[in-house]
């Protein structure tokens, strides 16, 4: 292996070890959170907790524009057209982001209110929905602080930033608990939001305007295909965030908090393993959109393949080592009763591995200039995820059996998700034009230069 890409593979090892061990770490202590939320007050006023989240989380999935593919796609090219355009559209798209944040959350406030003076949502509600809108809020900007760093490729400061934040925010939201129960709770949400978003964020405009330079003088047009293209994505993100909230939502409705609470501790070891392989998708992203608009089809199929034998084989493994173990950490982390829901974890697991084998199918589409790809499977995808969790509360009995009928229902569904992500992406690399000459290394960001 020559010199240039042993450094490459250095870098990338580096890079993917900086954002898993972040995102173990926020998943574990995310896990933690809750677990003590569960001990402190139990399983059905923590389920009117997490349900009052995943309401607010489906409120700003409705105004949130999530700017971050857009970002990624269009601030590179603005650059190549003159010095500082690309930070100046970097600039302008996350001042939207800012604007957007604010508005939807102070209608949220507004919306709860009103709908807590019409009768339509109880008083104890009401006091715990307001800092759940308010902490989903001060969040918004979050992806596009982390575009900025995936542009300039400080994926590795990123990753140790979002550590020292995700322990600090245990810390908080624990004290919070303690001190005021799940009010405090959800109050230290909106504290530890709020700083990680202004750290972020200040460390990505930093990062673009470091790479970049400072932005243009003269105020310039959005770059044509930007809103068509920032349309389709927005609304991919939303379904995306949709499917596990609606879910949650759907089954406090219909299953009641309990069954909130059962399903949010059997979809905790799904949720870590999706942690683990996300990294690879973030650093796919770059190298798939280089390699797609240079026509290099052959390197499109390769990384993509590449990653699905890697991500698969940890997934395999991950089912094969937490089978045996799922019923006593359940126990360990939650509490005696939980480990009837062991079962259910393991198969919520092995369709998290599934997934996973599929992880570059987060950012092909966009990657390759077809987001209304993604849009449109996750549209499929989740109907089904919500009629399966519907049917399963109307066809079976209590929070255990309930939990898991629909992990089984969940990993069919995966299960063909998983093959027909393999169709589209064949579908899609015949799709690119003839190879044409690069321009750059691929998977290079912007603002780098070679001696």
């Amino acid at each position: 292996m020559n010199p240039s890409r042993r450094r490459a593979w250095k870098r990338h090892l580096r890079t993917f070890g900086s954002l898993t061990v972040a995102g173990q770490v926020e998943a574990a202590l995310s896990l933690a959170t809750t677990a003590a939320l569960v001990r402190q007050v139990g399983g059905a006023e923590a389920g009117q907790v997490l349900f009052v989240q995943s309401l607010a989380t489906v409120w700003f999935l409705l105004w949130d524009p999530r700017l971050e593919d857009a970002q990624q796609r269009f601030v590179p090219a603005e650059q190549l057209r003159g010095a500082g355009r690309g930070t100046q559209l970097y600039h302008r798209l996350v001042r939207l982001d800012f604007a957007s944040g604010l508005l939807a959350t102070i209608v949220g406030v507004v919306v709860a209110f009103a709908a807590a003076g019409a009768g339509w949502l109880p008083a104890e509600l009401l006091w715990l929905l307001v800092p759940a809108v308010l902490g989903a809020g001060v969040a918004t900007p979050v992806g596009s602080a982390s575009a900025g760093y995936a542009l300039t490729g400080r994926l590795f400061r990123l990753g140790t930033v979002r550590l020292a934040l995700a322990v600090f925010g245990c810390l908080v939201t624990l004290t919070g608990l303690l001190v005021a129960g799940p009010v405090g709770y959800l109050a230290a949400t909106v504290v530890t939001g709020l700083l990680s978003t202004v750290v972020l964020t200040i460390g990505a405009v930093r990062q673009v305007r470091e790479a970049c330079g400072p932005p243009a003088a003269e105020p310039v047009a959005l770059p044509p295909g930007l809103v068509p293209f920032l349309v389709k994505t927005s609304a991919t993100g939303s379904v995306s965030a949709a499917s596990e909230s609606g879910v949650s939502v759907l089954a406090g409705v219909f299953g009641g908090p309990t069954l909130v609470t059962y399903l949010k501790v059997a979809t905790s070891m799904a949720r870590l393993f999706i942690t683990i392989v996300s990294p690879v998708a973030a650093q796919l992203y770059p190298r798939l959109a280089m390699a797609g608009a240079h026509g290099r089809r052959t390197a499109v199929m390769s990384d993509a393949l590449r990653s699905s034998a890697l991500t698969g084989a940890v997934g395999a493994l991950a089912v094969a080592v937490a089978a045996p173990l799922t019923g006593l950490l359940l126990g360990l982390v939650y509490g005696a009763e939980y480990r009837v829901l062991s079962t259910a974890a393991v198969v919520l697991l092995a369709g998290a591995a599934l997934r996973g084998t599929v992880i570059w199918g987060k950012v092909l589409p966009a990657a390759l200039g077809f987001p209304g790809v993604r849009l449109a499977f996750l549209t499929a995808e989740g109907v089904c995820q919500l009629a399966v969790l519907v049917a399963v509360t109307q066809f079976w009995a209590g929070p255990e059996r309930m939990a898991l009928a629909y992990a089984c229902g969940l990993l069919c569904l995966l299960a063909l998700s998983t093959a027909c992500w393999f169709l589209v992406l064949r579908v899609l690399v015949r799709s690119l034009p003839h190879t044409v000459p690069p321009t750059a290394a691929v998977g290079e960001p912007v603002g780098t230069t070679h001696a």
